[in-house]
C-alpha cells in the first residue's frame, strides 16, 4: 500500500518509532535503566533496524544477536524478565512474514546467546572490580591500622602522662615509660602486681570501690579525681587520675586504662598558698579569718551546753620595743609570745591565733579543771613577763586582755569576736596589764559608740559637723578675751554629740587630723568675717596629742593663715603638755608657730617640776590647768585647803606664764580662781557653746 493510504499499514518510520517506544516502556518495567526514556528509545530503535536487516541476510544472524544482546546488557536491561520481554516483543513485532520465521527464530536464538555471554562478562567484570575494590580497601585499612598502631605506640611511649593498661582483676598488661617514671617502678616490677597495690592506704578503700563500680557499670564511664598513689620508695605521690574501661568485641569490659599525672608539686604549692592565706606569716598561727571559721565550726560541732571563753590580747607598749630596739627584735618577741601562748593552753581544748599587729586571741573550751578567767589572765601575763634575751638584753611583754564567756547554744561567732574586742578596749582604757570581762549591760552603749566611730568619717564628709565657740573671760575685769572653738556633731539618730566625745570618737575612727584641719579652716574664716564686721576677738584652738604631734601641723597653720589678711597673733593654739614633754616633733611645731606670730599655750598643766621647767624652755604665754586639779579645787569647802594653797604657791614659779581654768560653774568659783591668781576662766557659768551665726550678737553685747 502506498504512503498516505488511510487503509494501508503505517509508514516505516512511524512503525519503527512506535515499536521502539513500546519496547522501551516494557523494559522499564523489568529493570532500572540508568538512562532517559529518549536515550533508551533511540538505542532500541537502532537494534530494531539491525534485527530487521538480519532477517533478509541470515549470514548476519549470529553477529546481530551478539550485538543486540550485548547492547541490552550495556543499557542495564538485565532484570530477571528483561531478556524474555525483549525476545517476545521482537517476535510479536517482526513475525508478519511467514517466510522469515526460521530466520527470526535464528536471530532471537543468537540474541539470547549474545545476551547471556555479555551478561556473564559484565558480571565477571563487576566481580573483578569489586574484588579489586575490596583488596584496595583491605590494603588501605591495613596501612591505616599500622599507622594508627604506630601513632598509638608513639603517643603511648612519648606522652608525659603515665598510662597503665590492666585486666579486669587489676593485673598490669602494659605500662608506658611515663608511668614507670612517675611511680619509680620498672615494668618488670609491676608485672606480678595488681594496681590496688599502688593505692595510698588512706585512699585505697575509695579507689578500690571506684574501680569496681566502673567495671561493673554501676558508675559513670570514667573516673577523674585527685588521689594519692605510693611510689616504689614508699613516698606518697599526689596524682590526677583518669580511669576508663576498655570495651571488648562483645561490647563488655575487657580491661581498664589508668592515666596518671604527677601533681605533687602543684598540690604542695596549693597547700602552701592555702596555709599562707589562713595563717599569720610571722608566727604561723591562724589569722583572724581562719580563727573565725574555726570558731563557727566549734559552735556547730560542740555540745550546746559546752562553755567557751574567748580571750583577746593586746600587747602594751610594744612600740617602745620596735622604736628602741628595732623591728627584728620586735618580730622575735612576737614569735616568742605566739609559742608561749600555745604552750600555755597545750593541755586544753584551745585554739591560738594572731589577729595582726600586737593582738592575739585564745579560744578555750572550758572543762572542769580549766583555770578561771582571773587565773588565766594572770597566767598569761606571768608567762609573757618572763624575759626574752636578745643580744644579752632581757626584754619582756605584757598584755591587756578582754574576755567573753558564752555557752555554745547561746553564742554567735561575730558577736563573740565583737564582745571580746569591746572588752579589750575597756581593759586598755583602764591602763596597762589590765583585764576586763565583757559586760552585757554596757553592750548597747558600747555598740552605739562603735557605730558612731564607724560613721564619723561619713558624717564629716556630709557636713554633719559644726564649729561652736565658748567664751573665755579675763580676770579681774571679766572682759571677753577669746572664743575657743570646739566640735559639735548632729548625728540625727544618735542626737547631738559635744566636743569631748567627738575628739574621743575621732581617735577611734581615725579622722582626728581631718577634723582638726576642717575646724581650723572654718574657724579662721569665721574670725575673718567677725573682724570685718568690727568685732575684735581672739580665737583659741585646743589640740589633742595626735593633732599636736602631727608633722604637717605647721604647714597646715601656715596655709590657713595665708588665706586671709588677719594678723596671726589673733590665733592661739593650745597644745597638750604631755605631747610637748615627750615628742620633739610637737616642740618643733610649737616653736615654728610662735615664730610665725601665732600665740601658743599648753593645756592639762599639773604643775610638776618637769612641766615648770618646760615653761622656761618653750615660747608659751599661758597654760590651762588640768581638769582633775580643777575638780579638786571645786570640791573644796574653803580657800584654805592644801590644794588651793599649793596653787597660790605655784603661780610665782610659772615664769610669768598666765594660768587659765575651764569648767567654772558658779560665781563663787570665779571669785575663788580670781583670788588664787588665775588670769582667764571659762565654763558654763561664763557662757555655753555658740554656733557661728550666733557669735556676732554675743560679741555686740559683750
Amino acid at each position: 500500500m502506498s504512503e498516505g493510504d488511510p487503509d494501508g499499514p503505517p509508514p516505516e518510520s512511524e512503525w519503527r518509532s512506535d515499536v521502539a517506544r513500546r519496547w522501551t516502556a516494557e523494559l522499564r518495567t523489568t529493570a532500572y535503566l540508568p538512562f532517559s526514556p529518549g536515550e533508551v528509545q533511540e538505542t532500541l530503535a537502532g537494534l530494531l533496524d539491525l534485527v530487521a536487516l538480519s532477517l533478509d541476510d541470515p549470514s548476519r544472524a549470529a553477529e546481530t544477536g551478539r550485538v543486540v544482546g550485548a547492547r541490552l546488557v550495556e543499557i542495564r536491561a538485565t532484570g530477571e524478565e528483561s531478556l524474555s520481554v525483549s525476545l517476545k516483543f521482537l517476535q510479536d513485532a517482526l513475525l508478519s512474514d511467514a517466510t522469515k520465521v526460521d530466520a527470526l527464530l535464528t536471530v532471537l536464538t543468537e540474541i539470547a546467546a549474545g545476551y547471556a555471554a555479555a551478561d556473564r562478562e559484565s558480571t565477571f567484570a563487576q566481580q573483578e572490580t569489586l574484588n579489586k575494590a575490596l583488596l584496595k580497601a583491605k590494603l588501605k585499612t591495613d596501612r591505616e591500622l599500622k599507622a594508627s598502631e604506630a601513632r598509638f605506640s608513639e603517643v603511648f611511649t612519648s606522652t608525659p602522662i603515665g598510662v597503665a593498661i590492666s585486666d579486669l582483676e587489676g593485673r598490669f598488661v602494659q605500662v608506658n615509660p611515663a608511668f614507670e617514671q612517675v611511680l619509680g617502678y620498672h615494668a618488670d616490677d609491676l608485672e606480678p602486681m595488681t594496681i590496688d597495690r599502688l593505692f595510698h592506704p588512706e585512699d585505697a578503700e575509695y579507689l578500690s570501690a571506684s574501680y569496681r563500680e566502673l567495671i561493673e557499670g554501676a558508675s559513670s564511664k570514667r573516673i577523674s579525681d585527685r588521689k594519692r598513689l605510693v611510689r616504689a620508695n614508699g613516698e606518697a605521690a599526689w596524682c590526677y587520675l583518669g580511669v576508663s574501661v576498655l570495651q571488648g568485641a562483645d561490647g563488655g569490659p575487657s580491661g581498664v586504662v589508668t592515666m596518671v599525672e604527677d601533681i605533687t608539686e602543684l598540690h604542695l604549692l596549693q597547700d602552701r598558698f592555702q596555709h599562707q592565706a589562713l595563717h599569720d606569716a610571722l608566727t604561723g598561727l591562724p589569722n583572724r579569718g581562719f580563727f573565725q571559721t574555726r570558731l563557727e565550726a566549734a559552735l556547730v560541732n560542740l555540745p550546746r551546753d559546752a562553755r567557751l571563753a574567748l580571750y583577746q590580747l593586746g600587747l602594751d607598749g610594744f612600740e617602745l620595743i620596735n622604736d628602741g630596739l628595732g623591728y627584728p627584735v620586735g618580730d622575735q618577741l612576737i614569735r616568742t609570745v605566739a609559742r608561749r601562748l600555745e604552750s600555755l593552753v597545750e593541755d586544753e581544748e584551745a585554739l591560738v591565733a594572731r589577729f595582726g599587729g600586737t593582738e592575739f586571741a585564745l579560744l578555750v573550751w572550758e572543762q572542769a579543771d580549766t583555770p578561771g578567767v582571773p587565773v588565766m589572765t594572770q597566767l598569761i601575763n606571768e608567762m609573757l613577763a618572763e624575759p626574752v634575751y636578745v643580744g644579752g638584753r632581757g626584754i619582756a611583754a605584757f598584755a591587756s586582755v578582754g574576755v567573753v564567756q558564752r555557752r555554745v547554744g547561746e553564742a554567735d561567732a561575730a558577736n563573740l569576736l565583737w564582745s571580746a574586742d569591746i572588752a579589750l578596749r575597756r581593759a586598755e582604757a583602764a591602763g596597762k596589764r589590765q583585764w576586763a570581762l565583757f559586760d552585757p549591760d554596757l553592750a548597747p552603749e558600747e555598740h552605739e559608740e562603735s557605730q558612731l566611730a564607724a560613721i564619723m568619717p561619713g558624717g564629716l564628709e556630709m557636713g554633719e559637723f559644726d564649729v561652736v565657740y565658748r567664751p573665755q573671760v579675763c580676770l579681774p575685769d571679766h572682759d571677753l578675751c577669746a572664743l575657743e572653738c570646739e566640735f559639735r556633731w548632729d548625728t540625727g539618730d544618735f542626737g547631738v554629740i559635744e566636743h569631748g566625745e567627738c575628739v574621743r570618737l575621732a581617735e577611734r575612727s581615725g579622722v582626728t587630723l581631718s577634723m582638726r584641719d576642717w575646724m581650723l579652716q572654718s574657724a579662721w574664716q569665721h574670725l575673718a568675717e567677725w573682724h570685718a564686721d568690727g568685732h575684735q576677738v581672739r580665737l583659741s584652738v585646743s589640740l589633742s596629742p595626735n593633732q599636736g604631734c602631727d608633722p604637717d601641723l605647721a604647714a597646715l597653720v601656715h596655709k590657713v593663715l595665708d588665706e586671709s589678711e588677719l594678723d596671726p597673733s589673733w590665733l592661739r593654739l593650745c597644745m597638750p603638755i604631755a605631747a610637748i614633754s615627750e615628742n620633739e616633733e610637737a616642740r618643733e611645731n610649737l616653736r615654728y608657730l610662735h615664730s610665725r606670730g601665732v600665740r601658743t599655750a599648753l593645756h592639762d598643766f599639773t604643775g610638776s617640776p618637769g612641766e615648770l621647767r618646760l615653761l622656761r624652755e618653750m615660747p608659751v604665754d599661758s597654760v590651762r590647768l588640768s581638769p582633775e586639779i580643777v575638780r579638786l579645787v571645786h570640791e573644796s569647802d574653803t580657800p584654805d585647803v592644801p590644794e588651793v594653797q599649793a596653787l597660790r604657791a605655784l603661780i610665782p614659779l610659772m615664769n610669768g606664764v598666765s594660768l587659765c581654768v575651764d569648767h567654772v560653774e558658779s560665781q563663787r568659783q570665779v571669785a575663788l580662781w580670781q583670788d588664787i591668781g588665775c588670769a582667764v576662766v571659762a565654763g558654763p557659768h561664763l557662757g555655753g557653746p555658740m554656733l557661728s551665726f550666733d557669735v556676732p550678737d554675743h560679741l555686740a553685747g559683750a
